[in-house]
């Protein structure tokens, strides 16, 4: 005779289920702005005037253009510290700086 034992972990939680794992559901979320926010919460800060969002085969890129470069400083610093592939093409001629952003990893496989 089998009997079935009730499974738990160390915290004495069930075992998650496979879509509930950290990894799927923070992909699920993570875009630049969740990186800046706080508690998975969304934040779009001022100087990202025009935002554009680009998906491919395995790769999503998040283009912002700004006219303030100097304000977003710190935010793009934050995003490179947050595991972020941050590009920066400064605008000339009154063009504005066009800013492209992808997860550091799918980054480096293009």
């Amino acid at each position: 005779m089998t009997t079935k034992k009730n499974t738990r972990n160390v915290h004495g939680r069930a075992p998650a289920r496979i879509d509930d794992a950290p990894s799927r559901r923070g992909a699920a979320l993570r875009t630049p702005y969740h990186a800046l926010g706080a508690d998975q919460e969304m934040r779009v800060p001022v100087w990202a005037q025009h935002r554009s969002v680009y998906r491919t085969a395995g790769r999503t890129i998040y283009l912002v253009e700004t006219d303030r470069l100097a304000d977003a400083r710190g935010d793009l610093a934050t995003l490179d510290r947050a595991g972020w592939d941050v590009r920066i093409a400064e605008g000339t001629d009154g063009d504005p700086t066009r800013i492209a952003l992808t997860r550091r990893e799918f980054a480096r496989a293009a």
